[in-house]
């Protein structure tokens, strides 16, 4: 009997693996990296935007700070109180002036000279400001000859109540020596002079008793 040799295939050995098989487990491998690689770039692209963006750079040559703008418009801001209302303040004014009393009062201007021709001027001046009644010779009211009469009659000289008629009693001064307590006298009017060209008279209703200025005339002395 003649022996056959068969090669081992034929005797039972395993066959190889398919080359389908070892393709789709290739596949697989393949399949299972792209899904992983798919997954961390999700997962990257997914923490990208909680990262905070970087602020861009301040430029180095700012105009004005924002302190010292912030200064500046709070000092265009006025200060208020605690209770919101502005602040009140004292302004500075200056003292009040005294108001005028108009003419000066006796004494204070015009100085009387001693003696007789003295107590003529005080009285006189002590009338400025009453009023001017014509015909009048005191207490409240004058009129120019009565002024003169009454202030003389303070000496005991006796006087009419007329300009005319106390000017022809009187003794003529001339000019240049005039003292105070000569009286002064113009046509329908008498004075009594106070020296320093200024005399006090009772001149008219509206001005009353007053001190003015010389303007002329002729001085007539009784002392």
């Amino acid at each position: 009997m003649t022996a056959l040799w068969l090669p081992p295939a034929a005797i039972g050995a395993r066959p190889d693996p398919e080359p389908a098989t070892v393709k789709t487990s290739a596949a697989l491998e393949v399949s299972t990296e792209a899904r992983l690689l798919a997954a961390e770039r999700a997962d990257r692209a997914h923490r990208l935007p909680m990262t905070p963006p970087v602020p861009p750079a301040t430029p180095a040559t700012a105009t004005t700070p924002p302190k010292a703008k912030a200064t500046k418009e709070k000092a265009k801001t006025p200060s208020r109180g605690t209770a919101g209302t502005p602040k009140r303040t004292t302004p500075n004014t200056a003292p009040a002036r005294k108001k005028s009393t108009g003419s000066p009062k006796p004494g204070t201007t015009v100085k009387p000279p001693s003696g007789a021709a003295g107590t003529v001027v005080s009285y006189a001046l002590a009338q400025v400001g009453k009023r001017y009644v014509y015909g009048a010779s005191g207490p409240n009211s004058f009129d120019c000859s009565g002024l003169v009469a009454a202030s003389y009659a303070r000496v005991g000289i006796k006087l009419p109540h007329q300009s005319g008629a106390i000017a022809s009693r009187g003794k003529r001064v001339p000019a240049g020596q005039w003292r105070p307590g000569d009286v002064i006298y113009t046509p329908g009017h008498v004075a009594i002079y106070l020296g320093n060209n200024r005399m006090v008279a009772a001149t008219k209703p509206s001005t009353g008793v007053r001190i003015g200025t010389v303007r002329g005339g002729t001085a007539y002395r009784f002392l």
